[in-house]
């Protein structure tokens, strides 16, 4: 019976499929093919900035009149503000950990006052410099651990095989026993590790593992199943432009590391489900886009949301969003292009070359090894719906209850809600209703033996030493903390919280901030202007990847203090699209590679990264930064500090 309902289309698809087909040996592929954009791009940027600048910096212009202006009222506010009387037991009531507010009224001290309690923040909280009690030695020392552990992370298949979170936190422990053992000696001072330590992205990350369990996990075929259904396509290269259209608007909405976070398991899946000999163009596609996504509005990562915090003069959503349109979009579609044409025998199975690949995107055209995939996809669909025993019957209450919850959630992160407690508020939720359903709602398993012709055997009877049976004991109820908790990738946060320590105890020893001050040159106090903007973004984009992206934003708001709003537009951009150029860049592809490789896919490595990721970042950054420069809604110029009242 069961034979008669299989479709002839899909008989005849699995016996072709069956038959022996002689396939060419796979070609590996050369160092040239590999490395050969990545290399050129290298080139390229340094031939750029050598002509721009000239070999030496000989071709930096000297500062004109306005920026002169600018850097002389920079130093007469801060020492107008040193020179300021202040409460300081009101400082401390007020708390000097807490953001300053913008807009004080004249009772309240104004602009000045602003002015001096960010001053404080700036010094107190964000950036506190102990540089200066580091012996050379000390900094030696934490410098070559630091970028140990550094290669250790890039690189974890050659070494032991202890996994990135194991490295990580044995740096960090590492780190901490080094700078107690340097306070001993003399050669550096007091490490507080807890202070490092970002606690805001481990409760989001918790939060946002918690809630995309339970969204998997409360009903096959609910909302996470039609979720992953929408992204599937029997064509891979309009499955990839799924993926990457859903995260670049998914990041911007709400933030890159969830993006990742619920769809790398997806991802995963519709590989597994397609048979991909090769599942990092599909990863990258994620990955790359959830970075490059993300730099479109203000809360689309966290360094975006601690621009507009730490900048001196406000910074609009719409402000921040219009700016970002035109160079992100380009560096949008420049990503996409270099991904279809770099894995094009992936993604175009069949195609001879990058114009049949155009003619397949723009007119349709399909090859015969993208049709047997059509139709062996369509075929099993038919398939799976013939032999399905409960066809499905649309949302079910637990669907809809699903989507108000999401819902909301996006709501509450579009509003400027707290991200953490909303994440981790949406989990809790999630969890009381997925227990309530499994007590009141789900049917209990029966627990039946059988014997060797499948006929179910009677319940066991058990007896006491004097014969009477005993009544077997009611079962035991399975709580949320002995199934559902435990899937919480914990390896994840403590990778996390050893990076958290590393990077805290290297940027520490100032030698971040000396590598910026001696590549910036003169170029420091004219950073965005042309053109000394192509090396100030480079540079920035090196140090994302060396000491990871919010350090670096940390390090610029007490380095220039009154950055312009455009100054901040140009940083933003540099440092997410820096995200894409190595594994380290972005902490959005570490949770890909480790959500990939939790499920057994370990293809996103560093190694295969790197050759994709340094091309496309370096042509998207200068391409967008192009744009940028010509095009910009943010003045120049900074309002409170009164620079705009010139012009």
């Amino acid at each position: 019976e069961k034979e008669k309902m299989i479709s002839p289309l899909y008989k005849d698809v699995e016996s072709n499929a069956a038959a022996p087909v002689s396939k060419p040996a796979a070609k590996k592929t050369s160092f040239l093919r590999k490395w050969g954009p990545a290399l050129a791009a290298i080139a390229g940027v340094i031939a750029v900035n050598v002509a721009l600048l000239g070999p030496n910096g000989g071709k930096i212009p000297a500062l004109n009149e306005r920026q002169l202006n600018a850097q002389s009222r920079r130093l007469e506010r801060t020492q107008a503000v040193l020179d300021m009387e202040w409460d300081h037991e009101a400082d401390l009531k007020r708390g000097l950990h807490k953001e300053v507010g913008r807009h004080l009224t004249e009772e309240e001290g104004g602009v000045m006052e602003y002015t001096r309690r960010r001053h404080r923040y700036l010094g107190e909280y964000v950036h506190v410099d102990v540089s200066d009690q580091f012996s050379i030695y000390g900094k030696v020392i934490i410098s070559i651990i630091y970028f140990a552990f550094w290669v250790f992370l890039m690189f974890p298949n050659w070494f032991l095989p202890i996994g990135r979170p194991g490295i990580a936190l044995g740096g960090g422990l590492t780190m901490v026993v080094v700078r107690y053992i340097l306070l001993l000696i003399g050669h550096g001072p007091v490490f507080d590790a807890a202070k490092v330590i970002i606690l805001e992205p481990l409760f989001l990350l918790f939060g946002l593992m918690l809630t995309t369990i339970y969204l998997e996990k409360m009903e096959r075929g609910g909302l996470f199943d039609k979720l992953r259904d929408s992204l599937d396509d029997p064509v891979n290269w309009k499955r990839s432009a799924k993926i990457m259209a859903m995260s670049t608007i998914g990041s911007a909405a709400v933030m890159n590391d969830s993006v990742v976070l619920i769809f790398s398991g997806v991802v995963v899946d519709l590989c597994v489900r397609h048979k991909v000999a090769n599942s990092l163009p599909y990863l990258l596609s994620l990955a790359t886009t959830a970075n490059t996504g993300s730099a479109f509005t203000m809360t689309g990562n966290p360094q975006n949301i601690l621009i507009v915090s730490l900048a001196y003069d406000d910074i609009s959503w719409t402000e921040f969003l219009s700016n970002m349109i035109l160079p992100v979009t380009a560096a949008s579609i420049i990503n996409a292009t270099m991904l279809f044409c770099y894995y094009s025998s992936e993604l175009f199975p069949g195609s001879s070359g990058i114009m049949e690949c155009l003619g397949i995107v723009f007119s349709g055209n399909r090859t015969p090894e993208m049709l047997a995939q059509e139709h062996a996809y369509h075929a099993r669909n038919v398939q799976s719906i013939q032999v399905m025993e409960e066809p499905s019957t649309g949302w079910s209450v637990w669907s809809k209850i699903q989507i108000v919850l999401v819902t909301v959630f996006l709501v509450c992160f579009a509003v400027g809600l707290d991200v953490c407690v909303t994440s981790i508020c949406a989990g809790a939720i999630l969890m009381v209703l997925a227990a309530w359903k499994r007590q009141h709602y789900d049917p209990r398993p029966e627990i039946v033996d059988y014997d060797a012709e499948g006929n179910a055997l009677p319940p066991k009877k058990m007896y006491d030493m004097d014969g009477n049976e005993i009544e077997p004991e009611e079962e035991e109820l399975v709580t949320e903390s002995e199934t559902t908790l435990t899937e919480v990738d914990y390896g994840l946060l403590m990778l996390f919280i050893g990076q958290f320590i590393l990077i805290g105890s290297f940027d520490d020893t100032g030698v971040p901030q000396g590598f910026f001050n001696l590549a910036m040159g003169g170029c420091a106090e004219q950073m965005t202007s042309v053109p000394c903007v192509y090396w100030f973004v480079l540079v920035i984009t090196i140090l994302s990847n060396v000491a990871s992206n919010v350090p670096v934003v940390q390090m610029l708001a007490a380095t220039f203090p009154y950055a312009t709003p455009y100054d901040w537009m140009q940083v933003s951009f540099s440092a997410t699209i820096a995200g894409n150029l190595t594994m380290l860049g972005s902490a959005a592809n570490m949770i890909v590679a480790f959500q990939a490789a939790k499920v057994g896919d370990r293809t996103f490595t560093s190694e295969r990264h790197a050759p994709f990721g340094i091309p496309s970042t370096i042509i998207s950054l200068y391409a967008g930064t192009a744009l940028l420069s010509l095009v910009h809604f943010s003045p120049e110029c900074s309002v409170k500090l009164g620079e705009c009242d010139e012009e």
